[in-house]
């Protein structure tokens, strides 16, 4: 079925153009008339500005400007929740307000640079000509998008598209990369602003589930783009990854809100992608990408016990969620011992310092689970694989190695 705001630019541009009377497009929808004939009235009444003819320039950098703004607008519904219930003149006024800028967005979509240019500039890429249209028409899908579900999907589509975009500038324009993360970065945000929308709406949370496993996901391409890339670009798509990984961090946060245990989870996989990284480097004897790499697995599983803590903070059993930290140290620690006899010996500390992290977060899920009665099998000690040193088995498995004299934070 279509949406209201794909009829409603079909039928504006239909009556300018002298296809279709507006009684026409009524009666094509008479499901719709109700909402359709006061949106179709305000954008019709629109008149044309006189023929000054602005540059295509200015009328790009003013379709997005108006864009940004209207966008901007809509952070005024975060202070009318906590306001009275609104009376008759001012749930019209509302009615009236969105109805005026959806019809102005529709008008804008189609207006000027005609939808031909609109529709051509989608296979733009930062530097081209058309890339200021292309954004321009996100933006008003932007605006025309009200329901907070569709607009989470929207902005994921546009992180999508912009890890496309990371991927045609690092070979044809590699100093417009950082066009393409800003706007990852952006969507991403927003992405998780909606989902945030929905969640505080009383909706099940299972949207920023989406947006979790859609930056799971990006971590991956934004590893084979790094792979794939020219030298010179490598460090604006480490940096994108680097975005990816506090923004996976932020949208878990306020999933361990409503459910620790799955987003757990989900972090353990983002735990589990790092040390594959490291893994594949190491056999490329690539010793500065595995250290990037570990860095990131050491800040994601020490992120786990801070999951952990937000469920404590709120009443919530974390048995689950310690005995999924616990039970992962074993796979953890025999991927980094496999990578410990890998890597060259400047590098070998690098790989102690993830075991050492990985240990503690083991000693403070142990801890957990014993102050409930509930450690089962799972080993106190954790298990260190045998390519490590002896002598570098007692340093990681000294008491304060582990923390066991520091309690739970």
């Amino acid at each position: 079925m279509k949406r209201i705001e794909d009829i409603l630019a079909k039928c504006i541009e239909e009556v300018k153009s002298g296809k279709a009377s507006m009684t026409d497009c009524l009666d094509r929808y008479p499901d719709m008339r109700r909402e359709l004939e006061p949106l179709l009235r305000i954008a019709l009444s629109i008149k044309e500005p006189p023929d000054i003819r602005p540059s295509n320039a200015f009328k790009i950098r003013a379709r997005v400007n108006l864009m940004e703004h209207i966008h901007a607008s809509q952070a005024v519904k975060e202070t009318s929740k906590s306001a009275p219930r609104a009376g008759i003149g001012q749930t019209w006024y509302a009615g009236w307000l969105k109805a005026v800028t959806i019809a102005i967005a529709a008008i804008l979509a189609i207006s000027t640079l005609g939808a031909g240019t609109a529709y051509a500039s989608q296979g733009s890429i930062p530097g081209d000509t058309l890339y200021p249209v292309k954004l321009g028409t996100e933006q008003v899908q932007r605006v025309l998008t009200t329901n907070d579900v569709e607009g989470v999907n929207l902005e994921l589509k546009f992180a999508d598209t912009r890890l496309e975009e990371m991927d045609s500038v690092a070979r044809k324009r590699p100093g417009e990369i950082p066009v393409a993360v800003t706007g990852y970065e952006r969507s991403l945000n927003m992405a998780i602003a909606r989902a945030e929308e929905v969640k505080n709406s009383g909706v099940p949370a299972s949207v920023l589930e989406t947006v979790a496993s859609a930056i799971s996901s990006h971590l991956s391409v934004l590893d084979e783009l790094e792979d794939s890339v020219p030298e010179v670009s490598r460090d604006s798509i480490g940096s994108a990854r680097e975005i990816a990984i506090h923004e996976h961090m932020k949208v878990l946060r306020m999933m361990a809100q409503e459910d620790p245990v799955r987003a757990t989870q989900i972090n353990l996989d983002a735990v589990q992608g790092r040390l594959n990284r490291a893994k594949i480097e190491s056999e490329r004897g690539n010793a500065r990408e595995v250290e990037k790499a570990l860095q990131q697995f050491e800040e994601l599983r020490r992120f786990g016990e801070e999951i952990s803590g937000i469920a404590r903070g709120l009443g919530y059993d974390t048995r689950a969620v310690d005995e999924l930290n616990a039970r992962a140290t074993a796979g953890h620690l025999e991927a980094l011992g496999y990578i410990y006899g890998m890597v060259p010996e400047g590098t070998k500390g690098a790989v102690e310092k993830a075991m050492g992290t990985s240990i503690k977060e083991h000693g403070e899920a142990v801890k957990g689970l014993q102050q409930q009665g509930a450690l089962d099998d799972i080993p106190e000690e954790p298990p260190l694989p045998d390519e490590i040193p002896d002598e570098v088995r007692k340093k990681l498995l000294k008491p304060e190695s582990k923390g066991s004299g520091n309690g739970r934070r």
